[in-house]
């Protein structure tokens, strides 16, 4: 019997090339390598984001990458970490509602 694939399946199954490509570019046409290694955490994230229910659990995940990103890449560990102070004013001004998926296709 064969199993019919979904496209949230096939989006998983592409993220660990799809990484592989985005570092692998970032890192011959713009000379930037060690900071560029953050796009790999895309590989647990992703089937995370597509089998999730509330997508509002993210928001802190995507903090943290903005952070990794600005903290690496200009060095500006100080000042980013103001980032962080934004998750709960988050959760506080965005209802649960807002980020609830409306429908599943399989």
């Amino acid at each position: 019997m064969i199993k019919k694939i979904t496209y949230k399946q096939r989006i998983s199954y592409a993220t660990p090339i799809i990484c592989l490509i985005i570092y692998l570019t970032i890192g011959y046409i713009f000379d930037i390598w060690s900071p560029t290694w953050v796009v790999f955490f895309a590989i647990p994230i992703v089937p995370l984001m597509l089998d999730s229910d509330d997508l509002r659990i993210f928001y802190p995940i995507m903090i943290f990458a903005a952070y990794l990103a600005i903290g690496f890449s200009i060095g500006a560990w100080h000042p980013a970490w103001i980032l962080f102070l934004t998750i709960p004013v988050f959760y506080i001004l965005v209802p649960k509602k807002c980020f609830k998926k409306r429908y599943r296709i399989e």
